[in-house]
């Protein structure tokens, strides 16, 4: 009996090893059997080509395979090879949507822009919510926009030369062209694309209000109504296709398209960057040259009272092929009775606004493209006649009256014994400045013109940039 106890005693603990091995056998033989399904499953596919595969569709689009041999990422086959046989598996995210369509536009300069600015920036720009924006903008240009980009009451429109030249450029050409020049002023500066949809929005939709069903109903188109009338279409389109937290979102670019015209206190790059590319947009349609894509970019100090180059050239041109001829010329129905007039102390007092139309017309037979003297923004043009006036300063051509930072002054006279006051709002010029003499110029006066004597300064003195 003692024998057989001890027996049992030395069976029991051979028994436990043999359970633990069996648990490390079976763990072997479940890791060995799967792989040899995984290997299974391959060698299956494999023999099987030509057959159909099944297919999904991921972030990147709908994907076929239907290929021999090797498996196609984004099959169910694939997706079993990397979970079996590969350590970090790289799935492929999968979605229930296709990729966006190029929207139907019908003109081909749209499709083009699309291709060619939107669609590499598409899933920034639809993370950001400001996708169906753009191209809800785009495709009112597109419907809306082959129409003249500039209209009746607009600034540019005043002078005819240039209105001939700008009404040839269509409202879709211009606002795409600006479009890219935004891109090109963002790209100089912001090396992430965060910014990117707010520029192309701001550059789109910043003229929309000079399309006729935009305007206000029962209005008669003034200057510089089409920018309010844009800013409340993109404002419209944002609630629209984003609500209110879009709109919200989108404000800094709708105050952008509001103010694109106006002199604003605050500084803020997009409205400037915006009122760069829409000049340089201006001074490409004007002369037909494409510029150096970084010169739109480049700081131009808006507010400085130094001429350019060419106008300090050609001022003596332009003061006596324009300016010279309408001297003590009758040309208005009422008093002073002329654009310019010379009076025996040595002055010819000029009409300032005569002699930026001079300056104008000199442009349009040279072919020089300045927006500055063209922008139809009040502040512009009164900046645009400051330097007109520096041009004729530099040449110590103007007397006493228009003081620094003065374009022009008014001026009181009499007219037929009776005193004018602010009768006049001229630039006073030296008689020298002109290629007749003073003599010659007296000669010309009718009997209206003189009566009109005694020319002197008013205390109200002329206007400010």
């Amino acid at each position: 009996m003692k024998g057989r106890k001890k027996a049992k005693m030395k069976y029991l603990p051979q028994v436990a090893i043999s359970w633990e091995t069996a648990a490390v056998f079976s763990l072997l033989c479940f890791s060995l059997g799967a792989a040899l399904c995984a290997l299974a499953l391959r060698g299956r596919r494999e023999n099987r080509a030509g057959a159909a595969v099944v297919e999904f569709t991921t972030a990147s689009g709908r994907i076929s395979a239907e290929r021999e041999g090797a498996s196609t990422p984004g099959t169910i086959g694939a997706l079993a090879e990397s979970l079996w046989l590969r350590g970090d598996p790289e799935v492929p995210v999968l979605s229930d949507s296709e990729p966006g369509a190029v929207p139907a536009f019908k003109n081909p300069q749209t499709r083009t822009f699309w291709e060619e600015e939107i669609e590499p920036h598409r899933h920034l720009l639809e993370r950001r919510r400001e996708l169906p924006v753009i191209e809800k903008v785009l495709l009112v240009l597109d419907e809306h926009g082959i129409c003249s980009s500039v209209v009746s009451g607009d600034g540019k429109s005043t002078f005819s030369p240039t209105a001939r030249r700008f009404s040839r450029v269509t409202l879709l050409d211009h606002s795409l062209r600006v479009a890219r020049r935004m891109r090109e002023a963002h790209d100089a500066v912001y090396t992430e694309r965060i910014l990117y949809g707010k520029h192309l929005m701001a550059a789109l939709a910043h003229d929309v209000g000079k399309m006729e069903h935009l305007r206000p109903e029962g209005r008669r188109y003034v200057k510089d109504d089409h920018a309010a009338a844009s800013a409340r279409a993109l404002n419209a389109w944002i609630m629209e296709c984003g609500g209110e937290k879009a709109a919200l979102e989108l404000r800094s670019v709708v105050d952008a398209v509001r103010n694109h015209h106006r002199s604003v206190n605050e500084p803020d790059s997009l409205l400037e960057n915006l009122k760069r590319a829409d000049t340089a947009a201006r001074e490409e349609e004007f002369s037909g040259n494409r510029k150096n894509p970084r010169a739109t970019t480049a700081p131009r100090d808006e507010t400085s009272a130094e001429p350019p180059e060419w106008l300090l050239r050609d001022i003596p041109r332009i003061l006596n092929g324009h300016v010279g001829p309408a001297i003590n010329t009758a040309s208005l129905e009422q008093a002073p009775f002329a654009r310019a007039i010379s009076s025996t102390n040595g002055i010819v007092y000029v009409d300032p606004h005569h002699l930026l139309d001079g300056v104008r017309e000199h442009m349009e037979r040279e072919e020089i493209a300045d927006m500055r003297f063209f922008d139809p923004s009040r502040p512009k043009e009164l900046q645009a006649k400051l330097l007109v006036t520096n041009s004729l300063k530099s040449r110590n051509w103007v007397g006493e009256g228009a003081k620094d930072g003065y374009y022009a002054a008014f001026w009181n006279y009499e007219y037929k014994g009776k005193k004018v006051k602010k009768g006049g709002f001229w630039i006073p010029v030296f008689a020298e400045a002109f290629d007749v003499p003073l003599s010659e110029l007296e000669k010309r006066k009718n009997s209206e013109l003189r009566q009109i004597t005694s020319v002197e300064p008013c205390l109200a003195r002329g206007r400010r940039k």
